[in-house]
């Protein structure tokens, strides 16, 4: 949290105020940000006076994501007459749906304009909607007038029957463009046969490979883990059922060590009748990662170079940096389970249909136009009211 505050005494006064607080752990990540300022400026020929809110939020977990983001904004003053300023940001997005909106305020003098943009995605449909209103006061059509016809053109449109000058107008205008999906389509599966340890994927033949890759024994670096040698058979593809990893440790200079457990992934092969393919679902299990025992070092290496972390605290505050321990830490990792398809889905084109309306004290109209497949031919509309 930071507050700040500046003022001279007729001139200025400005207050400011931040706030920040986060959260990360394994399964989720959240943070917050909020924004305030208040500001007041009194110059010759000059004055203004206002206040600006900001507001963001960031939601993250596995294959999930949040996102908020407001600004307000009110600033009059002696040369703009800008009343309100107002900006939302938001997205949501997982695996299922996806949505976008964008909503836009802007009031200047006695007029107001509004703009909202909403995208979505999810599995039936995806669509695009779009609505803008403005609303005005229509005062100065009495001071235009028309010599051909001897009237203001406020006169001309009759507005005297359905508004009045003290009145405000609003003009709303929106437009949807939707796609209704087809859950029918062309199916191209990878031919998968199960054995009982292991899936094998066929005839898969690449030009220009050999029929196997050979990789030998090597020891990944900063850990005990060596990985034995092994062979590539693009004649074949076989994934196994139970694939089980070797435990290791990972030991980097200056940091704790850190001891990753035989983990145990397992692969199930899946045709269900509502799903478009079939697909493989990996399942991680969840398991525990142990930190040893750390002590925090007093001196740090870059390359030659050595910093001693004693000197800077003796300059800074005159006294010498206390051994820090770090007991042996536990960490848990959450299971994890994900799918990879085991095919291609080409739908087949199902709707797309789009609407168009305006509407007003004086003029109401709507249009919609679309497309749809019958199956044995597409059907086309065109309506207006």
């Amino acid at each position: 949290k930071l507050q700040g505050a500046s003022k001279v005494d007729g001139i200025w006064n400005l207050e400011v105020k931040e706030n920040f607080a986060g959260e990360a752990t394994i399964r989720r990540i959240y943070a917050i940000w909020e924004h305030n300022t208040k500001n007041h400026l009194q110059l010759e020929g000059f004055l203004t006076s206002g206040e600006q809110t900001s507001k963001a939020t960031l939601e993250l977990s596995p294959w999930k994501m949040s996102a908020l983001v407001q600004v307000r904004a009110s600033q009059p003053n002696s040369l703009l007459d800008i009343n309100y300023l107002g900006q939302d940001v938001s997205l949501s997005a997982n695996s299922e749906n996806q949505k976008v909106s964008w909503k836009s305020e802007v009031q200047v003098h006695s007029g107001f304009f509004q703009n909202n943009v909403h995208l979505s995605n999810d599995q039936k449909e995806a669509r695009l909607d779009i609505a803008s209103s403005l609303k005005v006061s229509l005062w100065f059509l009495k001071d235009i007038a028309l010599p051909v016809y001897d009237k203001s053109l406020w006169d001309l449109l009759k507005l005297d029957v359905t508004t009045s000058i003290d009145r405000k107008q609003h003009l709303h205008a929106s437009t949807s463009l939707v796609y209704t999906k087809n859950p029918n389509g062309y199916h191209f599966s990878v031919p998968v046969q199960e054995l009982a340890d292991k899936f094998i994927i066929p005839r898969l033949k690449l030009n220009g490979l050999n029929s196997g890759l050979v990789i030998p024994t090597f020891q990944v670096p900063f850990t005990d883990l060596q990985v034995p040698s092994y062979t590539f058979d693009f004649s074949e593809i076989k994934i196994y059922k139970k694939l089980s990893t070797l435990p290791f440790a990972l030991n980097i200079p200056i940091l704790p060590k850190v001891k990753f457990p035989q983990v145990d992934v397992l692969t199930k092969y899946s045709e269900p009748e509502d799903a478009s393919v079939p697909f493989f679902e990996i399942t991680v299990p969840a398991s525990q990662l142990t930190v040893s025992q750390f002590t925090l070092p007093k001196s740090i290496s870059v390359g030659s170079a050595v910093g001693y972390l004693n000197e800077v605290a003796n300059k800074i505050a005159d006294f010498e940096l206390p051994a820090i321990t770090f007991p042996e830490q536990t960490i848990e990792i959450p299971s994890i389970k994900f799918s990879v398809p085991a095919g291609i889905f080409i739908p087949s084109f199902g709707a797309l249909t789009a609407h168009f309306g305006v509407a007003s004290p004086l003029y109401n109209a709507t249009w919609s136009t679309g497309l749809k497949n019958k199956v044995e031919y597409i059907e086309t509309f065109l309506n207006s009211t």
